[in-house]
């Protein structure tokens, strides 16, 4: 490493919407990649005849899904980086729908930190938790055993749901019938969300 210059990390947190939902989690990862490459972040990359940026993501959703709770970590060697206007950096060379929302530096790894995750699902009739359902792998489970519903409500004419599910139970919210649209709202630790627990340590 060259003089000034030494390893953090930077936690970005980004909100994938629109058509980009459709993205899987391969091309979601290639596009904040794309993205981060353009700007002048110094990334560090790892060892091998293949070095790769060592750049880490929380747990995908399903394609499909929102996702307002795109998280990137990444291993940078820019001493002096301003976090604000690197993400205002980051705004202007991103793309239609992957939004660049907060920029951290923190060293703590959160996949390890993180617990489970929020959803806010809009059904178009009043859904039944207690019918088994079944992921692509085959296994059978029923849905109330690994909700932790915090609210149920109508609006217009939607059924709307809003429930954490532990990160060991995550499961794709278009397994149901009926479902309009889903959104991943938050990652949780505990009951406070990580963007809560990121501002905390920065101020």
């Amino acid at each position: 490493m060259g003089k000034g210059k030494f390893s953090m990390q930077l936690i970005i947190h980004f909100k994938k919407k629109g058509m980009m939902r459709f993205l899987s989690a391969i091309e979601t990862s290639n596009t904040i990649l794309r993205i981060l490459k353009r700007t002048a972040l110094e990334m560090e990359y790892s060892q091998g005849f293949h070095p790769t940026p060592k750049v880490s993501f929380l747990d995908s959703t399903p394609t499909g899904v929102i996702d307002l709770a795109l998280y990137a970590a990444v291993k940078i060697r820019n001493a002096e980086l301003d976090p604000k206007c690197f993400l205002e950096e980051l705004k202007s060379k991103t793309v239609a729908s992957i939004e660049p929302c907060d920029v951290f530096i923190d060293e703590r790894n959160l996949n390890t930190l993180v617990s489970g995750y929020e959803y806010l699902v809009f059904f178009n009739k009043k859904p039944d938790f207690s019918i088994p359902l079944k992921k692509h792998s085959g296994k059978e489970f029923i849905p109330s055993n690994l909700m932790n519903i915090v609210d149920e409500f109508s609006k217009n004419r939607y059924y709307v749901v809003k429930y954490i599910v532990d990160k060991s139970n995550i499961f794709n919210p278009y397994l149901f019938e009926d479902v309009y649209i889903a959104i991943r709202t938050r990652a949780v630790v505990g009951n406070e969300g990580v963007n809560s627990l990121l501002q905390k340590a920065r101020t």
